[in-house]
């Protein structure tokens, strides 16, 4: 894998321009694409405006007398419980951020990539949150889950159509974040949110993993698209939400996605730990992805030699993959040139040495 490198989206900087001079300028030709960063307010953070910014606008829906401000000190607790209005239906056509951002990004994108800042064969990146991400979050009630899911599904359906307008297919690559879906199949989530229901690990994993889900998420993508799915431990409230002894869960739900998307997934990104070793990393010989790319969170933060010693320890067990960091960046604007350069080396390394 010569172009090793992957973001998963969040890039602290000045705005779209900035976060691209700040790749050009750590990155350059390593990575097959780039993201804008999500550094505008509505994406900002993941999810962490969809909320106030997207879902409590909406008239199909009404603040609902539930306190979401659990566990003590989380992020979300300034987000706003929502149900369904009564009689209301939910349609969120048009209401999402992504395709009006990522079409004055993927301009800016072009012009710096025609005036050689951006390589050539580099292609804009867009993130989009998986359903239950946005939904478990913001519905306390649980039997309105489905129909919300459905209509996220069907709204970003329709930001693709507005991309592919303006943007060629095959100069776009379309990232689908798997966050809190591992996090409840993993048993973390019903107990960090009180309402999200307690149910067994197969139930879970067969729901988010089904036809139905996966392909709700990339209706409408033609071949030429890159599809990715960043499968996430979370790093809100802390870094890991889901504590993971090995590698075998991101395993078996990317070998499960591929398989519900008809192998049109081309590449997964899979966390690792700071500890991670070997034990950690021997579920991968057992990974079944087709021809998918893999690009293992391997830098954690902790500097160049403790990335390189993640590497090495997973290579017996899949030979060729790519490197990130863990998790998205936005909360480290600070220090963002030492960690992508951090980054750029441990991919050479990965280069090298394989």
């Amino acid at each position: 894998m010569r172009r090793n490198v992957m973001f998963s989206g969040g890039i602290p900087a000045d705005g779209a321009e900035g976060v691209f001079s700040l790749l050009a300028d750590t990155i350059g030709n390593r990575a097959l694409s780039w993201p804008d960063g999500e550094t505008d307010v509505e994406r900002r953070g993941w999810i962490t405006a969809v909320n106030n910014h997207v879902l409590a606008t909406a008239p199909c829906f009404e603040e609902a007398p539930r306190d979401l401000s659990q566990p003590e000190g989380h992020r979300y607790q300034q987000w706003k419980s929502l149900r369904i209005r009564p009689g209301a239906t939910v349609d969120l056509r048009g209401r999402l951020p992504y395709a009006s951002e990522a079409i004055e990004s993927y301009r800016l994108f072009k012009r710096m990539q025609v005036a050689g800042r951006i390589p050539e064969g580099t292609r804009f990146q867009c993130s989009i949150p998986g359903a239950h991400d946005v939904v478990s979050i913001s519905f306390a009630e649980v039997t309105e889950w489905p129909v919300v899911i459905e209509a996220w599904q069907q709204a970003v359906q329709e930001e693709y159509q507005r991309m592919l307008e303006v943007i060629p297919a095959d100069e776009l690559c379309i990232q689908i974040d798997f966050c809190t879906e591992m996090i409840h199949i993993g048993g973390t989530w019903a107990k960090l949110l009180d309402w999200v229901p307690d149910l067994p690990e197969n139930e879970l994993f067969a729901q988010y993993t089904s036809s139905d889900y996966i392909q709700g998420h990339l209706a409408g993508l033609p071949d030429r698209v890159r599809i990715g799915f960043h499968i996430c431990c979370g790093t809100s409230p802390s870094y890991p939400v889901l504590p993971l002894a090995d590698i075998d869960l991101p395993v078996r739900l990317s070998t499960s996605i591929q398989r519900a998307s008809g192998n049109a997934v081309d590449y997964f990104h899979l966390p690792t730990m700071t500890d991670s070793d070997e034990s950690y990393f021997e579920p991968l010989s057992r990974l079944d992805v087709a021809d998918a790319d893999i690009y293992l969170g391997v830098e954690c933060n902790d500097g160049l030699e403790a990335m390189e010693r993640r590497i090495t320890a997973a290579r017996p067990f899949l030979p060729d993959f790519g490197v990130s960091h863990y998790c998205g960046y936005f909360w480290n604007k600070a220090i963002m040139p030492e960690l992508l350069q951090t980054l750029a080396e441990g991919a050479d390394f990965q280069t090298a040495t394989s």
